[in-house]
């Protein structure tokens, strides 16, 4: 009970914190008027948006079952359902999206997958995640070069750091699982650099920890070798999960009655507001997202608060809803099965 009441208050929080934002960047905005706002868009648009919203719950759950059952484990879809949405929950509650793989990989091995498996396949999947993002970002900048310069110079900062944030992590993923001493020699490098700056303490143990994830990643290597198509099937549900969250502006954008010559550069610019909100460790980056939307749109919408609350409704909040009702779903049939 202490868990469920700290739970709903940080989402509580985290509703708070995006309403003080919006509210703050527009002096019109009022709760009547974006009422009247939602009640003006059209319903298949209110539709499309949440069966976007369902998809990133849909795509994550898919990716882990088929590095699963490439790994010998097969499970049935609900079972991935469970999975995807505790990390989804966890990690929209928790900074930088910690939370999510631990719950994730206690309801796997809850299920009989072997912990190594477990920990091998959320690992490849968070490898396939990263490089999707700046896909995603990618195929946006080719549809709209423009995109970038709509933005702020801190919106600007921010999307560089959420780049660079990727490419480090991405290039760390890689070089641990096929070149693990170039790896351990970067480490060994800035730990003792780190030790003489006294920025570093127990650097030894640091690096006994990252031996011991060096294991993992070499189970990671040998999947990812053996398993060559399930793998690429993985990243492309990955890249359809990135793709479902940055549709939901786009047809939400549509259903509000905007000019339809104008889809791809909503595309491009949430593209980079997804990028750009991954520079910050907050939970959900609440409020970062935030400011970056309204920032990037406000050069393409006159006034576009409401858009972006609507948006960030359905595509956070609401996807964090759904996912606590997937996981009391399957923990009350769960119960009930073991009665």
């Amino acid at each position: 009970m202490k868990k469920r009441l700290i739970s709903t208050i940080a989402l509580l929080l985290l509703g708070a914190l995006t309403v003080y934002v919006v509210s703050r960047q527009s002096a019109s905005f009022t709760a009547e008027g974006f009422l009247d706002y939602v009640r003006s868009v059209k319903p298949w648009g209110l539709a499309a948006a949440f069966a976007c919203m369902l998809g990133f719950i849909a795509f994550e759950a898919l990716a882990l079952l088929v590095i699963c059952r490439a790994l010998g484990y097969s499970r049935h879809f609900c079972r991935g359902l469970t999975y995807s949405a505790a990390d989804i929950y966890m990690s929209a509650i928790t900074p930088s999206a910690t939370g999510g793989q631990p719950a994730s990989a206690l309801l796997m091995m809850r299920d009989g997958i072997p912990a190594g498996v477990t920990t091998v396949t959320l690992l490849m999947n968070l490898i396939f995640y990263t490089p999707a993002i700046l896909v995603v970002a990618l195929a946006g900048g080719i549809m709209y070069p423009q995109a970038y310069s709509l933005f702020g110079v801190p919106g600007r900062i921010m999307i560089l750091l959420g780049i660079l944030f990727q490419v480090v992590l991405e290039g760390g993923y890689l070089l641990l699982i096929f070149r693990k001493k170039v790896f351990l020699a970067i480490v060994d490098f800035f730990l003792h650099l780190g030790q003489k700056l006294h920025l570093v303490r127990n650097a030894e143990s640091r690096r006994e920890k990252l031996l011991k994830m060096e294991e993992e990643y070499h189970a990671c290597s040998k999947g990812i070798r053996e398993h060559w198509r399930a793998m690429l099937a993985a990243f492309g549900l990955n890249f359809m999960q990135r793709i479902s969250s940055v549709m939901v502006s786009v047809v939400l954008y549509l259903a509000s009655g905007f000019p339809a010559r104008d889809a791809y550069k909503v595309f491009s610019l949430q593209s980079l507001v997804i990028l750009g909100s991954n520079s910050v460790p907050i939970p959900g980056a609440v409020g970062v997202a935030d400011y970056l939307f309204i920032d990037g749109y406000g050069m393409l919408i006159q006034d576009p608060v409401n858009l972006e609350l609507l948006s960030r409704t359905i595509s956070f909040y609401t996807c964090i809803l759904v996912s606590i009702l997937i996981l009391a779903a399957a923990y009350f049939g769960g119960r009930h099965a073991r009665k």
